[in-house]
């Protein structure tokens, strides 16, 4: 937070260092990237601004925050009236209208922080509320029927509808003294009002039980997933177009199936490699890689299977995956062939030699037994050679 009225975030910020959170959403610990954008309604920027950051901001995260000052009111909950020409600002496929129960199921959870919060919450008949319950009441639909109503309830319906999971949280202002405020960001905590510290508290323990891995078509994204899903989302953008979200999945998918065939690729070489190598002086190299081979196919196969998103970009990585075990196979069958008969030959150049100086020397001529024994040895080698 800085002291004067310029913003201090631009566009978007990402802290680097992901934490690491532990809670009832997924059976192991994960990494949680913090993602800060700008506020919304800067001065300075184009009408499509505020979109295009809520946009992205929305389709990569899995918890949203969003900031405002004071209570929900008219004027607060108009701050969000960009949202109506949100279904403009995206589709679902190249050829669908948006609906926005649809997009939904894209979107994150919304927890509406109220900064600086002095009222009591209470309903109508001075009973006591939740956050939450205050944030329901604020976007109940508003009675009548004029056009000014509808419109009131009609942004009101669309924010319901693309944020069906939706939580509130209060916080009280951080310092008492005005001055205080223009410095927060260089102020130490013992400096803070201790309610203020408590319910930062609250609020951190509340984030950290409400987050969940990003998910998306029913998969989680996984670090690498989450930066091919950016890029995707960021492309259309820059280019001036509107982020469809079919294509951004397919883009996504593509990329990971291209990923996990590289390094099922780099695996298959590296154990066919180690095979060669611990069966150098097996007399039945050949037969025994062929088994190999077909064993080692088969797991790899069923791991890109297990890892694939299943549809049809899937089987054709498959098949690619399947081609190119094939063609690895085959051209190491033919290196090796080339190996072998390079022994083969020495085997045979070395043995002949021991034929013909028995020759010379004739000890065939006394011994054919002897004769008849290397050129047993000599065809034996051969055959083992192959």
């Amino acid at each position: 937070m800085g002291p004067t009225i310029k913003p201090c975030t631009k566009g978007i910020w990402i802290w680097s260092k992901p934490i690491e959170v532990e809670n009832n959403h997924h059976n192991e610990k994960f990494h949680v990237l913090v993602v800060d954008t700008e506020g919304l309604g800067a001065y300075d920027e184009e009408v499509n601004h505020d979109t295009k950051i809520f946009l992205i901001a929305v389709l990569i995260s899995s918890l949203f925050l969003y900031n405002s000052f004071g209570s929900i009111d008219e004027t607060s909950i108009n701050t969000l009236s960009f949202v109506l020409n949100l279904s403009n600002s995206i589709q679902l496929s190249n050829n669908k209208k948006v609906e926005p129960e649809d997009l939904s199921k894209y979107f994150p959870s919304l927890l509406w922080l109220l900064r600086d919060f002095s009222l009591k919450l209470e309903d109508t008949d001075g009973n006591t509320i939740t956050a939450k319950q205050y944030l329901e009441n604020g976007l109940a639909l508003q009675k009548g029927s004029s056009e000014v109503t509808e419109e009131k309830n009609k942004l009101r319906r669309l924010i319901k509808s693309y944020f069906p999971e939706r939580d509130c949280y209060t916080m009280i202002r951080p310092v008492e003294n005005e001055k205080d405020l223009q410095n927060l960001n260089m102020l130490d905590d013992n400096m803070m009002r201790k309610e203020f510290l408590e319910e930062a508290e609250i609020l951190r323990n509340k984030v950290f039980r409400k987050i969940k891995p990003k998910m998306f078509n029913g998969k989680i994204l996984s670090g690498s997933m989450l930066l091919d899903l950016v890029k995707s989302i960021l492309d259309s953008i820059n280019q001036g177009s509107v982020p469809v979200i079919e294509n951004s999945w397919n883009y996504v998918v593509q990329a990971e199936c291209m990923k996990n065939l590289n390094n099922i690729v780099e695996t298959y070489k590296k154990d066919i490699y180690e095979y060669k190598d611990k069966n150098k002086e097996n007399q039945n190299f050949f037969n025994d890689l062929e088994k190999f081979q077909k064993n080692k196919k088969i797991l790899l196969l069923e791991d890109f299977k297990k890892s694939a998103f299943g549809g049809d970009t899937s089987q054709d990585f498959e098949q690619k995956l399947n081609n190119k075990i094939t063609e690895i196979y085959n051209n190491f069958n033919i290196e090796n062939s080339k190996f072998f008969e390079s022994k083969m030959l020495e085997a045979m150049e070395k043995n002949s030699k021991i034929l013909c100086d028995n020759f010379e020397t004739d000890r065939y001529a006394k011994n054919y037994y002897d004769f008849f024994m290397d050129l047993e040895n000599l065809k034996e080698i051969v055959e083992v050679k192959k």
